[in-house]
């Protein structure tokens, strides 16, 4: 195996990690939608998200992504809120019916 196809099964085993880990972080949004709806709190608390970014980004060890970081936790959690706000939909026609 060359260099290059050694660089893309690592990138693939990275996504495989990835993808587990996404799943994972979707399926707490999902319990967190439920936690919400049943205590009557909003889906976005802007300074949680603040606090999420900053904590995440400062973990970086190469500074130069931090741009990247940022954009990728900020569409990360915009992901979850609206996978919280189409559960809490859900959960509203269902109590309805």
């Amino acid at each position: 195996m060359n260099t290059h196809e050694k660089l893309r099964y690592r990138i693939d085993e990275l996504d495989a990690e990835l993808i587990a880990l996404f799943e994972a972080r979707m399926q707490v949004a999902e319990n967190i939608a439920e936690y919400k709806m049943q205590n009557n709190i909003p889906v976005f608390d802007e300074a949680r998200e603040e606090q999420v970014v900053c904590r995440n980004v400062g973990r970086l060890q190469d500074q130069s992504l931090e741009i990247y970081a940022d954009s990728f936790f900020r569409h990360l959690m915009a992901l979850s809120k609206k996978r919280q706000h189409e559960n809490l939909k859900n959960c509203n026609v269902s109590h309805k019916i």
